[in-house]
């Protein structure tokens, strides 16, 4: 009795064990079924605005402010985008650095991963004799990594470049560029972000340039976050008389909207 007894719980207990399992197998196939939910669509229309302000007195009295804008628009099949960038220094009553950077760019969705663009940019910064920059761009862009939370675009393309100087004589020439773009979303609140251009000029093999910008951001409210960033500009054959390498570090108080 006592094995016919315990035989009986345990086809009992194995009845219900697959009884629960045939229960679960539907639900679990269509949990692994399900593809990971999309990432919802960026906003039609997003911008930002940003300022940094550093002053000293006493034994030495400076003054430096950092200003910066960025406006991206979304139309169908479209990402339009105008940012501007300010950076001006006074020491001791004297102007010591200014420069104005603005850009323009549209790009034209191809695909999943590839867009076609064109862009204008104006850089002034006579502080490297440099009195007006005009260059225009257009050429081909790819997403390489797309998988949160990482993400990298590369672009290449062909333009014109004119570059009206201090003292050399001015430089009008056809360019190509190679360019790319990389986003790591540290957490919720904070990303990191790495951008890069490389320029050359037909007219002249030696004259390149190279721009680069690494940023980090972190969100404070949701208007506002605090920027991090470090710009540095290499000319390989600067204008006479001044250094190759300029760099800007600021510390910037962020509202987007």
């Amino acid at each position: 009795m006592r094995f016919l007894s315990t035989r009986s719980s345990r086809i009992v207990l194995c009845s219900v064990v697959a009884s629960c399992l045939f229960a679960l197998a539907p639900t679990r196939a269509l949990a692994q079924a399900a593809p990971p939910a999309a990432p919802p669509p960026p906003p039609a229309r997003e911008g930002s605005a940003e300022f940094a302000f550093i002053g000293t007195t006493g034994n030495a009295e400076s003054k430096t402010i950092n200003l910066g804008g960025e406006f991206i628009v979304r139309p169908d099949q479209w990402v339009v985008r105008n940012k501007v960038g300010f950076v001006r220094n006074m020491a001791d009553g004297a102007l010591s650095a200014e420069s104005l950077q603005y850009l323009f760019r549209g790009d034209r969705i191809l695909g999943p991963r590839t867009s076609a663009f064109g862009e204008y940019s104006y850089f002034r910064d006579e502080f490297s004799g440099v009195s007006n920059r005009n260059s225009l761009v257009a050429g081909v862009s790819h997403t390489l990594v797309n998988h949160a939370p990482h993400a990298l675009s590369v672009d290449a393309g062909l333009g014109y470049l004119n570059e009206q100087r201090t003292t050399d004589p001015d430089v009008s020439s056809g360019t190509y560029s190679l360019g790319a773009a990389y986003r790591w979303k540290l957490s919720p609140t904070a990303e990191l972000g790495e951008d890069a251009r490389f320029t050359g000029l037909f007219s002249q093999a030696s004259d390149w340039r190279m721009d680069e910008t690494l940023a980090i951001t972190a969100r404070l409210t949701g208007l506002f976050s605090l920027k991090a960033s470090n710009t540095i500009r290499y000319a390989n054959a600067p204008v006479s008389g001044f250094k190759t390498t300029d760099t800007i570090t600021a510390i910037a108080l962020v509202a987007k909207f």
